[in-house]
C-alpha cells in the first residue's frame, strides 16, 4: 500500500532470518491490483529462532512488512506500508521528539552516555534528504567525544558534525528509535534540548552522587535488572532550551531523636512492613507513558549489550533481531 492505495508496480523480496543463515530467498512482481503472493520454504520453526519478512523499494526507499516468527502469523493478509516522499530542504526539516532518555554512566575519571531518541514524523510522506543535505539535527553536550551510533546505523544514516547529530536516513511517518553514544568529563554537563521534547528522562547509575537536574523532577528511581538501578529525571512536554546536572550538598542525617519519634509512629500505625523493604527501587514508574519509558529503557539496554559483543554468532545476531522487532513492535503499538 502507498498512504490508502494500493501500489500496482514493484518487485517484492522475501526475506529469513534464522540461526543458520540470513538473507534474500525469493522474489515476485506485483500484480495489476498490488497484490503478490511467496511461498515460504517451509512454516516458521520457533526452534530455529526463524523469522520471515518481505520488503519492497518504492521511490528509492525500502519498506518492510512485519516479522512472520509463528504459523498463526500466516493466517492474516500480510501487507507492507510505502509512502510517497517528500525531499527536505538542505538544513532539514522540524521532527517531533516524542521522548528521549539519557543514560550516565560511570566509566574510569568519565561518563559514558547512551542517549535514545525516538523521533515522529507526523508527516504523511516519508521525508528524505537531499544529496548534500539532511533530514534532522540536534546538538549534544559540549565536549562529548567518541561518539557513536548503533551498529545498524552507518556514517551515511547517522554522523557527528560540529557538535551536532546530523540524521541522513529517509524518515517514514511515524516514529523511529535510533542511539547515540558518548563519553564526557564530567556529570556536572549541560544537555541541550532545543524545541519541544515530550517526554525525556535523565537516567544516573547508582551509586550517584548528591544532584539535581534543573528543569526536570526527580521520579521513582528504575531498576532495569538485579543490581542495576538509575536515579530518574522526569519531565512532559518540554520546552527549555537546555537541562544542566548539577551537584548539591548531601543532606546531614536527621537527629537521633527524630529518628526515634518517627519509628515509633511508624510502628504504632503498624507499617512495620514498609520498614522491612529497604530503599526505594521502584521498577515502574506510575505516571501516564510509563509503559514506554520502560520499553525505551529495555531497549536501549538490549543494543547496549549487543554492541558490546565483539563477535556475535549467527544465532545471538538472529536473537538480538527478533527481541529488537518485538519491542519495537510494542512501541509502535503504543503510539
Amino acid at each position: 500500500m502507498v498512504a490508502d492505495s494500493a501500489l500496482t508496480s514493484g518487485l517484492v523480496v522475501l526475506h529469513i532470518i534464522n540461526n543458520i543463515t540470513e538473507g534474500e530467498i525469493d522474489s515476485v512482481s506485483l500484480a495489476p491490483d498490488g497484490s503478490f503472493v511467496l511461498r515460504l520454504p517451509r512454516v516458521p520453526d520457533p526452534s530455529l529462532e526463524e523469522m520471515y519478512f518481505a520488503s519492497i523499494r518504492h521511490d528509492g526507499v525500502m519498506y518492510f512488512g512485519n516479522a512472520i516468527t509463528l504459523p498463526v502469523h500466516l493466517d492474516s493478509l500480510y501487507v507492507i506500508q510505502a509512502y510517497d516522499t517528500l525531499i527536505a530542504p538542505l538544513e532539514g526539516v522540524p521532527v517531533a521528539l516524542s521522548a528521549r532518555s539519557v543514560f550516565f554512566e560511570p566509566s574510569g575519571s568519565e561518563w559514558a552516555v547512551t542517549d535514545v531518541f525516538q523521533l515522529r514524523n507526523d508527516q504523511d510522506r516519508t521525508v528524505v534528504p537531499r544529496e548534500d543535505g539532511w533530514v534532522w539535527s540536534y546538538p549534544l553536550p559540549i565536549g562529548a567525544r567518541d561518539v557513536s551510533s548503533e551498529r545498524e546505523m552507518s556514517t551515511d544514516v547517522v554522523r557527528y558534525e560540529g557538535g551536532n547529530i546530523v540524521f541522513r536516513a529517509a524518515l517514514p511517518p511515524g516514529e523511529r528509535l535510533f542511539v547515540i553514544r558518548y563519553f564526557v568529563d564530567s556529570l556536572e554537563v549541560t544537555v541541550p534540548t532545543p524545541g519541544e521534547t515530550e517526554m525525556l528522562d535523565v537516567l544516573v547509575r547508582e551509586p550517584a552522587p548528591a544532584m539535581e537536574v534543573e528543569g526536570l523532577t526527580e521520579d521513582q528511581s528504575i531498576q532495569l535488572e538485579a543490581g542495576l538501578t538509575y536515579r530518574r529525571f522526569a519531565a512532559q512536554n518540554l520546552v527549555v532550551p537546555q537541562v544542566r546536572i548539577v551537584m548539591v550538598q548531601e543532606s546531614r542525617p536527621p537527629p537521633v531523636e527524630w529518628i526515634a519519634a518517627a519509628l515509633a509512629l511508624v510502628l504504632a500505625a503498624g507499617g512495620l512492613l514498609a520498614l522491612r523493604g529497604g530503599p526505594r527501587t521502584a521498577t515502574v514508574p506510575t505516571r501516564a507513558g510509563a509503559g514506554r519509558q520502560s520499553l525505551l529503557v529495555e531497549l536501549a539496554r538490549l543494543d547496549e549489550q549487543y554492541e558490546s559483543e565483539k563477535s556475535p554468532s549467527p544465532a545471538r545476531m538472529s536473537e538480538y533481531r527478533k527481541r529488537r522487532a518485538e519491542l519495537m513492535e510494542r512501541l509502535r503499538s503504543r503510539s
